[in-house]
This record gives C-alpha cells, sequence and structure tokens, in this order.
C-alpha cells in the first residue's frame, strides 16, 4: 500500500487480511520488516542437490505434479491458513515441486548473498490471526505518517474483536506500535468470507488507524491482484495470510501451500542509482503485482519470484517436528518473495491459541533457527507460470528472457480493482 519501514502486526479474521511485520532480526524471531507502497522496509537491525524438472505441458486441468487444483477445505477451528482463507485456487497452493527450474535462476540465486543480516535462514513468530466474528464495525482512517493519499487503501469498516493483538503480541487497545514499526493487524471474517490486513495500526486517543487491504476469500484475483501497480499490507501487493506458517498446520504435521518470504533491499532486482520514488525499474513478476522503488541488484531477486527448496537437500537437517514439516512444503509449494527486511520467514504466534489453552505453544514443535543452516544456494528459481492455477498447467515462462519478459514496473495505482 505505502511505504513504510518496520512493522508490528495484527490478525484478525473477519474478512480481509493484512500483513504485519517487524524488522529485528533476533533469536527469537520476533519480527520480519515487511513493507508496503512503494519502498520495502527492514534491513537495518540484526541478532545475534538435484533440480526437479518437467511439467512444462498442459493438460486441461491439472496442476504442475499432475494433481487437480488445490483447494482448501472449510474451516476447522481457525486452522490457518491452509484451511481458513482461500475458498478458489491461487498460486499459494499451487505444487511447483514437478514445475521447471528457471534458466535466469542461478544467477539470481548468485545474487542473494545470505538471508538477512546474520545468514541464518530465521522464522518470525510475531504474526497473531484474529477472528473477526461479532467484532465492532470500524473505521480505519489513513495513518496521517503515510506518505499515500490513501488511494491504495480499501475503505470499509473492520470487524475489530474486544480481545486481540497487533504484530508482536501487542495489545491494540494501547499504542505500543513504535516509530518506523509496520504493526500490522490480521483480521478474519468466515461468515463474510472477507479477510482485512492492515498495516501501520495505531490507536490514538481511542481512535484506531491503518491501512487496510480488503481480500474476498471466495473470489478468483486476477494475475494483477488488486491492480497492477497497486500494493496491498505487503510490498508485492499479495495477501499475506495465505503464506504465513501456521501454528495448527504444523502442529497437524501437513503445511499445503507456498510460505511467505523475504530478503534484505539490497538484493532486491532494481536500480542502486535510482531515486526514492522511482517507478521505472521493473522488479516484479506473477504472482507479485507490485513492486518497490528500492531495489538495489541488477540481477537481483524481483518482487513475485518463486524459490524451491533443491530436492536433493537432506531432511535430517531439520531439528524439530515442525521443520520437517516446512522442508516439506518448501520442496512441494516453495516460498514467494513478498517484501524486504531481515528475516526470511514469517509464523503464526501462538498467542491467541495460548489465550484459550495454555499448552498452545511453539516450544518443541518449531524454534526460529530450526533451519538456520539452510542457504540460498540450497535453493532454486521456479519458472513464472503462463496462466493461473484454476486453468490448470498451461506451460511455463522457462528461458532467461521469457523470464525478463514478465518483469513488470512498480508502476502507480489507478485504482483498487475488486472483484
Amino acid at each position: 500500500m505505502r511505504i513504510l519501514a518496520q512493522s508490528v502486526v495484527v490478525l484478525v479474521f473477519s474478512g480481509s487480511l493484512l500483513a504485519v511485520a517487524c524488522s529485528s532480526d533476533d533469536t527469537n524471531g520476533s519480527s520480519s520488516g515487511a513493507s508496503s507502497g512503494g519502498t520495502s522496509s527492514g534491513g537495518t537491525t540484526s541478532s545475534g542437490g538435484t533440480t526437479s524438472s518437467g511439467g512444462t505441458t498442459s493438460s486441461g486441468g491439472t496442476t504442475s505434479s499432475g494433481d487437480p487444483p488445490v483447494q482448501p477445505t472449510e474451516p476447522d477451528d481457525m486452522l490457518i491458513p491452509y484451511d481458513s482463507i482461500w475458498r478458489t485456487t491461487t498460486e499459494w497452493y499451487r505444487p511447483v515441486d514437478k514445475a521447471p527450474k528457471a534458466d535466469i535462476s542461478d544467477e539470481m540465486i548468485g545474487a542473494l548473498k545470505m538471508w538477512g543480516t546474520t545468514g541464518f535462514f530465521q522464522i518470525d513468530f510475531s504474526f497473531n490471526f484474529l477472528d473477526g466474528t461479532g467484532g465492532t464495525p470500524t473505521t480505519f482512517p489513513q495513518p496521517p505518517e503515510d506518505e499515500d493519499d490513501g488511494s491504495e487503501s480499501d475503505h470499509v469498516k473492520v470487524p475489530v474483536p474486544a480481545k486481540g493483538y497487533i504484530e508482536g503480541d501487542v495489545n491494540y487497545k494501547t499504542d505500543d506500535c513504535a516509530e518506523g514499526e509496520d504493526c500490522h493487524m490480521l483480521i478474519l471474517s468466515p461468515g463474510t468470507k472477507e479477510l482485512f490486513e492492515l498495516y501501520h495500526v495505531h490507536q490514538t486517543a481511542g481512535k484506531m488507524t491503518g491501512a487496510l487491504s480488503l481480500w474476498k476469500l471466495d473470489k478468483t484475483y486476477p494475475r494483477s491482484n488488486r491492480g497492477q501497480g497497486c500494493s496491498s499490507a505487503d510490498a508485492a501487493g499479495m495477501p499475506i495470510a495465505p503464506g504465513l506458517i501456521g501454528y495448527k498446520e504444523t502442529k497437524a504435521g501437513a503445511i499445503k501451500h507456498a510460505l511467505r518470504f523475504i530478503i534484505r533491499n539490497d538484493y532486491v532486482r532494481g536500480n542502486a542509482t535510482a531515486t526514492e520514488n522511482d517507478r521505472d525499474t521493473p522488479n516484479n513478476v506473477y504472482p507479485g503485482s507490485h513492486g518497490s522503488s528500492r531495489g538495489q541488484s541488477p540481477k537481483g531477486v524481483p518482487y513475485g519470484a518463486r524459490f524451491r527448496l533443491k530436492a536433493a537437500v537432506d531432511e535430517g537437517i531439520a531439528k524439530s517436528p515442525g521443520a520437517k514439516a516446512l522442508i516439506k512444503a518448501l520442496k512441494t509449494y516453495g516460498m514467494i518473495m513478498a517484501d524486504g527486511g531481515n528475516i526470511p520467514l514469517v509464523a503464526e504466534s501462538a498467542k491467541v491459541s495460548n489465550d484459550k489453552d495454555g499448552s498452545a505453544t511453539w516450544e518443541g514443535l518449531l524454534g526460529p533457527r530450526d533451519l538456520g543452516g539452510l542457504k540460498p544456494s540450497d535453493f532454486e528459481v521456479v519458472s513464472i507460470p503462463r496462466a493461473d492455477p484454476s486453468k490448470g498447467d498451461s506451460g511455463w515462462f522457462t528461458t532467461k528472457a521469457e523470464y525478463e519478459s514478465q518483469l513488470k514496473k512498480p508502476l502507480g495505482c489507478d485504482g483498487i480493482e475488486q472483484p
């Protein structure tokens, strides 16, 4: 949506999603570094194989792995993100284990020197996913400190529950969102099948402000998401919630979707000499629909790029049951570059679950550095699909020329598209 720095997020289920992220890179994985709008955040703080191929031909209604397009089932006690997000096919649920590796992969991976500032493939556990059922319909005026005019926000009321948390387990009844933080809040409305994703949420004198992205979960969005050049709570213009590592799905041992990941801004594809407001550098590809003027690497990773863990990576490196589930997901569905920042992966906080059941905790299930040893060279870049998942496998943009032909400019947002 806008240009933001660090962030704190709150997720609430009521109708649409918002992304939440922070940029500190500590061993507790407390923040992830997200942004929206023309620039991205993060990258400023620190803490202490064979490839798969094939799948290039189409056969009506099948995915790259030969199975029918995957669709999530009905919600099961807020099991997120898989069982409570989209009712239609999206890229988050497309298996890419048999999709062809992009010819540009080695060049792009080579330009990604490290993860964050520490080099660890770390996980952030700061996102809360909230249930907006019965919540108070609340209008969120545009944050006064934001650099855009609100044209990339959806202006509808958000069902805010009486109790909830902003990114980082911050009670949103108090204005503890530090200056420069993203302060995301995510709310799901199962009854209306809407997902509300808020960015830069503040409460001052009893009134909340924030930038809103509304996602309708029973709709199939176009390749341009909410509009080519339009941001969301994430810089890439995509929803955040479907790419989170959910607590209950991880505990169940099956993560059946792609993951959201972020990289440092200096490894984002772009022009290092561009001005802050430059909009002419192509640095996003499908399923991303928005980029940033802050990309600094001419051969770097564009927003929307999809990585897949190489098949040859030994699953024995997993240090916990949750890490084993992540390895399988990264090999089957991969991860999609969504923003700039420090900590690569983002998981749901167990705070909401723990409020209901004191035994609900990530401890012993998944830790911040349980896959910390994975390097960029353990991944490869997947080719860009020619069609959305609902049309099955219709081929891929595989060659370097084809991949680069799909690069889009950040452009500007001419108006939010809602189906």
